[in-house]
C-alpha cells in the first residue's frame, strides 16, 4: 500500500506547497489589478454617483419629513 516513501511524500508536499503559493499569489494579483481598474472607474462616475446619491438623501429627508408631518394618516395606512 505505501510506495515510495519519505522522498515522494516530500516531493509530493513541495508540489502541493509550490501550486498552493502560486495560486495565491495568482489570485492576490488579479485581484489588485481588479481593484486598480474599479477605482479608476469609480472616480470617473463619482460626479454623477454624487449627484444620485444628493437627490435620494433629500427624497428620503422628504419622506421621513411627511411621515412624522402626517403621522395618523400613515398610521392607519401602515399599521404595526
Amino acid at each position: 500500500m505505501v510506495n515510495g516513501g519519505f522522498a515522494a511524500a516530500f516531493l509530493a508536499f513541495a508540489v502541493a506547497a509550490l501550486v498552493i503559493m502560486t495560486l495565491m499569489f495568482g489570485a492576490a494579483f488579479v485581484a489588485a489589478r481588479a481593484q486598480e481598474a474599479t477605482v479608476k472607474r469609480i472616480e470617473m462616475s463619482a460626479p454623477a454617483i454624487k449627484k444620485w446619491g444628493g437627490a435620494l438623501l433629500v427624497g428620503v429627508g422628504v419622506w421621513f419629513v411627511a411621515l412624522a408631518s402626517f403621522a395618523n394618516f400613515f398610521a392607519g395606512l401602515y399599521p404595526v
